[in-house]
């Protein structure tokens, strides 16, 4: 069944949806702009790369420890005041920042504690964004909210960085991060704007800390659909780890290679779009069944990288892979609201972001590592022959094969919104 893209669209005119998709959509611009100002800004205080890996580690490592932690703490409290306090907490981290670049008095000790309560921030916030979809979204719309997010994540994504660097040239990289930091401030505004019934906690769910992340972890087990995916992912994103280290070393010996890569790049960027793109518009009954053999897309780039193929080749590859990337994820996510309790919800996608978060680093190390004993070509073949091995490994469990998406009454998506949502006065 297909969703016409304008039907998607008037998802805005539903006031709860609407205004999370503003907060995040705010909220992105933000941390599209961090990465190149905060680089710019650390080599710039500090002249070392070394000092910029410790910063940058930081807010990762922080990622990784607290992330579970907001899980449990998204299921427990209103989701949109906990990404308040995020948003909060990320203003103080990238204005405190900015100004300490403008003052002249950033050290390193500094800036690596304002990543690491920024990446904890982070960490509150993701898995709080999921469960709230599942409350914002209009029944039977959830994949189109989903995808509609997904796809401006994609699009500020890519003109981020280009306007971060613009802010870097023409006012430097403490006045970049204060406009970063205030970013945050207008997600705050728009998140304050959200009205929600007030969730009801079961007496099984007023218990503690401990016992609460348990159950999350019961939730992910109890589901062999949801363990063996996040299973899955785990092994994709640390084999799909080849591209990113080895694709340059791939071309770095042609005159033109830089602009090879660069190019490569470009069409991975266009390829996400269009996946993100295409789930406010298709609506596959089997999510992950699908998914799954959309996540194959990943492979044929790094076979052409490994193969010195064309240029036009390894560009539509890797548009293809971009695919890969972003339509599965939007499936995946719109099987976790669709299916898990949303009184649960949140921790589970917490488990889900730290099995892809733990394992990147690995992945890029361990790609470098085999490329360095066996070759760059065999290392990416191999990447993509496990990629395939491991997808239809994973479709062994009959729950991933047959997961349905919920039924969607055949009606106008004007009936699917409902009335009595307006914006907080």
């Amino acid at each position: 069944m297909r969703v016409h893209w304008d039907s998607s669209l008037r998802l805005l005119r539903h006031a709860p949806f609407r205004n999370q998709y503003l907060a995040s959509s705010t909220s992105m611009i933000g941390s599209a702009i961090t990465p190149v100002a905060l680089t710019f800004g650390v080599l710039e205080a500090t002249g070392s790369v070394a000092d910029l890996g410790y910063v940058l580690t930081a807010y990762s490592v922080s990622q990784v420890v607290f992330m579970l932690i907001g899980g449990v703490w998204a299921d427990r409290v209103p989701r949109q005041r906990l990404m308040m306090l995020a948003d909060g907490l990320r203003v103080i981290t990238q204005v405190g920042f900015g100004v300490l670049l403008l003052t002249g008095e950033a050290t390193v000790p500094l800036m690596i504690l304002l990543q690491l309560v920024c990446g904890a921030a982070t960490a509150f916030f993701l898995p709080a964004s999921v469960g709230l979809v599942a409350l914002t979204a209009p029944p039977g719309l959830v994949q189109e909210a989903n995808g509609l997010i997904s796809l401006t994540r994609n699009l500020i994504g890519t003109v981020g960085p280009m306007v971060a660097g613009t802010l870097v040239i023409t006012s430097g990289a403490g006045w970049a991060l204060v406009i970063d930091g205030l970013t945050f401030v207008v997600s705050m505004i728009f998140l304050a704007r959200l009205v929600l019934p007030e969730r009801v906690r079961t007496a099984a769910a007023q218990v503690g800390f401990w016992k609460e992340l348990r159950a999350g972890w019961h939730e992910v087990t109890r589901r062999s659909w949801i363990w063996t995916s996040i299973l899955y992912f785990m092994v994709f994103n640390l084999m799909f780890s080849a591209f990113q280290v080895l694709g340059p070393a791939a071309l770095v010996d042609q005159h033109d290679g830089g602009l090879r890569w660069g190019a490569i790049i470009a069409g991975l960027s266009v390829g996400q779009v269009m996946g993100n793109a295409l789930t406010v518009w298709l609506r596959p009954a089997k999510l992950l069944l699908i998914g799954r053999f959309v996540l194959l897309l990943a492979c044929p780039v790094l076979l052409l990288l490994a193969a010195d193929s064309s240029l036009i080749l390894l560009v539509v590859a890797s548009a293809l892979a971009g695919i890969a990337i972003s339509f599965p994820d939007t499936l995946w996510d719109t099987a976790l609201q669709e299916q898990v309790p949303e009184e649960s919800l949140s921790r589970v996608s917490s488990f889900d972001f730290t099995g892809s978060l733990v394992l990147r680093p690995v992945g890029l190390a361990l790609a470098a590592a085999i490329a360095a004993a066996a070759g760059t070509e065999v290392t990416l073949i191999v990447s993509a022959a496990v990629i395939v091995v491991a997808t239809f490994v994973s479709l062994l469990d009959p729950a991933t094969r047959r997961l349905t998406r919920l039924p969607v009454p055949d009606r106008d998506t004007d009936d699917l919104l409902p009335d009595g949502a307006p914006d907080a006065a």
